[in-house]
């Protein structure tokens, strides 16, 4: 049987007839307005009416970028989206027709790895997305970690620096700040105003502005210093902010996803150090492994999909 897996995130929207396996069966993708709710709704809905053609799903998953209430139903807060309170399950619901359940994407993609991925064949994992932002989901024993009011999981928002750099989310200091796309760039950028890297100066022409993640990762392949060092120490603030995670709930292996995650063994070597040396107890226990994430930039879709098939059981 399929189902609609959706993954509203801050730049682009993925919509996909997924089935029970989690073979993609049909998906469109199209721009994200983030500053305008109602044109979320419409794209979001134009998207799934496209994509479902003239079969008929059993029920629709969403992941989106942002806090879902713990009923799946409703967005409470989204920092770079335009919602608030809003009940993206019910109208979607009434524009077509079918059952919907809402998840947090990075919780998804972590319910994606545990079902079809990296974490397959394990009880309990840690999954994070290393993107634009930074994200978290913890599935313990089988059971897909919500907690009180539906928030868990959110390593992004981890109090890292005091009164360190303002984060989207309104706080100061949040370790996605230190860990993400967004830092790795704005690094990369200072390094080209200051004239201090000549292959990025190269790779964007001098405009600070057109640089991208995937240019430092290219820079680090091609064995450029300023670019190993810019991955380096985003990898060594991943694993002690993975040692966070793994002190609290223990799990069986850590998945590392998201778009900076195709730096592969650049970003995950440096990270297994500073986790070797920060976590508890390091020395008396098995460490979890950190690996590379497999569902690839579609795992908040399929992990959408898969956990709403429970609105059908």
């Amino acid at each position: 049987m399929l189902n609609v897996g959706v993954d509203i995130g801050g730049t682009k929207t993925v919509v996909g007839l997924v089935a029970d396996d989690g073979t993609i069966v049909a998906s469109h993708k199209v721009a994200t307005p983030t500053h305008d709710g109602a044109l979320i709704v419409e794209a979001t809905v134009g998207a799934i009416e496209r994509v479902m053609g003239q079969e008929r799903p059993l029920a629709i998953g969403i992941g989106v970028a942002g806090l879902v209430d713990r009923s799946g139903a409703e967005v409470l807060f989204a920092p770079h989206l335009d919602f608030a309170n809003f009940p993206l399950a019910q109208v979607v619901q009434q524009r077509t027709g079918l059952d919907c359940v809402l998840e947090n994407d990075a919780t998804a993609t972590a319910w994606a790895e545990y079902r079809f991925g990296a974490g397959r064949d394990c009880r309990s994992i840690v999954a994070v997305t290393v993107g634009t932002g930074l994200g978290g989901g913890i599935i313990l024993n089988g059971e897909l970690i919500r907690g009180a009011n539906g928030t868990a999981g959110e390593i992004g928002h981890i109090p890292w620096v005091r009164d360190g750099l303002p984060c989207a989310c309104g706080s100061l200091g949040c370790l996605e700040q230190y860990v993400s796309g967004t830092s790795l760039t704005r690094k990369a950028r200072t390094l080209v105003d200051e004239q201090r890297s000549t292959y990025l100066h190269k790779a964007c022409e001098g405009n600070s502005q057109q640089l991208t993640g995937a240019m430092v990762t290219d820079g680090a392949r091609a064995g450029d210093a300023q670019c190993l060092g810019l991955l380096n120490e985003l990898g060594h603030e991943l694993g002690a902010g993975l040692s966070a995670m793994v002190a609290t709930v223990d799990p069986d292996i850590v998945v590392i996803g998201g778009g900076v995650s195709s730096a592969g063994e650049l970003l995950l070597q440096p990270a297994r150090e500073a986790f070797a040396a920060r976590v508890i107890g390091a020395h008396y226990r098995e460490l979890p492994p950190i690996v590379l994430a497999e569902c690839g930039e579609d795992a908040a879709m399929i992990g959408a999909a898969d956990l709403a098939r429970g609105l059908t059981r």
